[in-house]
């Protein structure tokens, strides 16, 4: 029961974590597409884009970091490179298998895994969110400007 609530308390910072770089994401793709790049600048929304994924990233970071502080705390690992390894790995899904956590800390695991899955899916998602509002502004772009009407002559 201990190691269900102490993974609850990590799962609820790796959300708030990853809230915050989303509204930051949100926040910097938002102010930076306002400005008006000529038709022909991909470099603009390269940078946009490549921003929004490195601080995706660092909020992925910040969160393996979470667990494998709590794996520090309970004393689970010799180092805090070890934490920090097991921790990229199982929150990657990737499990290597090369370390294990014993009875009743191995719950841990699993639970940071499923944390992991979601928030790379949240991740994408916001991602991909980007880049259709990144294609939609360039077809906005392309689209030819509607002509002011004329005004009737004056008599």
């Amino acid at each position: 029961m201990k190691m269900l609530l102490l993974a609850l308390v990590a799962m609820v910072l790796c959300l708030s974590v990853q809230i915050a770089t989303i509204l930051l994401a949100i926040r910097y793709f938002s102010t930076s597409a306002r400005g008006t790049e000529p038709r022909g600048a991909p470099l603009a929304g390269f940078t946009r884009i490549a921003s929004v994924m490195v601080l995706l990233m660092a909020g992925v970071i910040v969160q393996i970091a979470i667990w494998a502080g709590l794996y520090g705390l309970l004393d689970l690992f010799e180092d805090a490179e070890t934490a920090l390894y097991f921790s990229g790995v199982t929150f990657t899904s990737l499990g290597y298998g090369d370390l294990v956590l014993k009875a009743p800390a191995r719950l841990l695991a699993p639970l940071e895994a499923a944390t992991g899955l979601l928030m790379f899916g949240i991740t994408t998602a916001v991602l991909i969110g980007a880049i259709q509002f990144g294609e939609g502004r360039l077809k906005d772009a392309a689209k030819p400007k509607p002509r002011a009407p004329k005004s009737a002559p004056k008599e």
